[in-house]
């Protein structure tokens, strides 16, 4: 039976890569090179970067090359081809979307950012605002709040105190402490079907890999005294390939806790490992890489290498106290991608402030689970609660009695 010869295209990065190619393909003489070498310059996947790639034009004899037990299905590579192609372009649109989303949030901020300043400036300037008001409004200044925060907190004065109450300082003082501390949401704590996968995200420099351990520590000792003095059994995996020496840090911290540590630099390693794990171990902590806020093409990678089925991580974004206002915004829109539940409030102990902080938080709707300050694992990580962030006012008047009351555990 005689066929019609078919004309067909392959591509690599040499002719002897290509030549190898046909040959496992069709055998010594089933194809035959034309003439029609083209070199040319193309995009590599994602966009990361440019490769020289041969594109070499060959055509198939079906009467010549093909034994009885094989056919080329030509209508299979083509669907196969285009299958792959589609897989890369949606790949590719993802992160275009995702890129220009977050560049059209920062920009809305910064107009946000520009026109709170103007409004600021005609509100600095009325002469009719109460000295109680303006004392209120320069305490949450030295605090840090945001703009719209003060805006929100001096809307709430004009709406509750008359004009004689506002004589009293000390009153409106104390309810303002109060409003503060009920715009602050504490993240509830869920019970998960082991095992626990417990991973934090958010930009270079916060200190995620040590937070990772202090979790660990935390969970350690929790999980001891809720059965009876017995040890969990834990293990920690990395995919930060961007940090030198990122692997061994953990690696020394592992040590102290006798977990084991492995690496994990693909989608399919982080699959690999948990389909091992999953059914032999109670937690497992998963640590990333840290990247600019702005650089959505390495988030959204990351978003892909730690989307395993059946996974249902407890995600948890990290950023430290003196990050601010504006930048914590930029953060969190970002990380948004990532399904965060709450947040971890990392380096405290280098700040004095955190007017910022519990801002972004009451702007974005989002909870605190953990405050980590100082390097010791094993106690320099709490639980988050209101009363912490309300003593820490900076020259507020602060009831401890009556916030421990109102707030207190």
């Amino acid at each position: 039976m005689a066929y019609d010869d078919i004309e067909l295209k392959e591509y690599g990065e040499s002719i002897e890569e290509i030549r190898t190619k046909l040959f496992k393909r069709y055998g010594k003489n089933g194809y035959r090179i034309t003439d029609k070498n083209v070199t040319e310059k193309r995009c590599g996947f994602l966009f990361l970067q440019h490769k020289p790639v041969i594109i070499v034009t060959y055509v198939v004899n079906h009467q010549k090359s093909f034994n009885s037990d094989f056919r080329y299905d030509e209508e299979a590579e083509k669907q196969t081809l285009e299958k792959n192609r589609a897989a890369i372009l949606q790949n590719q649109s993802s992160v275009l979307i995702n890129s220009q989303m977050n560049q059209m949030n920062n920009n809305i901020a910064q107009l946000k950012e520009e026109l709170s300043k103007q409004l600021k400036n005609i509100s600095l300037g009325s002469s009719d605002k109460h000295q109680t008001i303006k004392k209120i409004d320069e305490l949450l200044e030295q605090n840090e709040f945001s703009f719209s925060f003060i805006q929100m907190i001096e809307e709430k004065i004009r709406n509750e105190f008359s004009l004689e109450d506002l004589e009293n300082f000390d009153l409106v003082e104390r309810r303002v402490v109060d409003w503060i501390g009920e715009t602050i949401s504490i993240a509830n704590e869920y019970v998960y079907r082991p095992p626990h996968v417990f991973i934090i995200v958010g930009p270079t420099g916060v200190g995620k890999t040590t937070t990772l351990v202090k979790l660990a520590a935390q969970f350690v000792k929790k999980f001891a005294v809720d059965n009876d003095g017995k040890r969990p059994e834990i293990c920690f995996i990395t995919t930060d390939t961007m940090r030198v020496g990122a692997m061994e840090q953990l690696e020394r911290w592992c040590e102290r806790m006798c977990a084991p540590v492995y690496k994990a630099e693909r989608s399919e390693d982080l699959k690999t490992l948990y389909d091992q794990y999953k059914n032999n171990v109670d937690a497992i902590f998963i640590d990333t890489s840290g990247f600019s806020p702005n650089d959505a093409t390495h988030i959204a990678q990351m978003k892909l290498l730690l989307d395993v089925p059946g996974m249902n991580p407890d995600i948890y974004l990290a950023f430290t106290a003196s990050t601010k206002y504006r930048d914590l915004q930029n953060i969190m829109q970002n990380y948004e991608p990532f399904g965060y539940k709450s947040v971890i409030i990392t380096k405290c102990d280098e700040s004095g402030q955190f007017g910022n902080v519990i801002s972004v938080l009451n702007d974005k709707h989002k909870s605190i689970s953990y405050i980590a300050h100082g390097q010791v694992a094993s106690r320099d990580i709490k639980k988050s609660n209101v009363v912490d962030f309300l003593i820490r006012l900076e020259n507020f008047k602060v009831d401890r009695i009556h916030i421990e009351d109102k707030f207190g555990e």
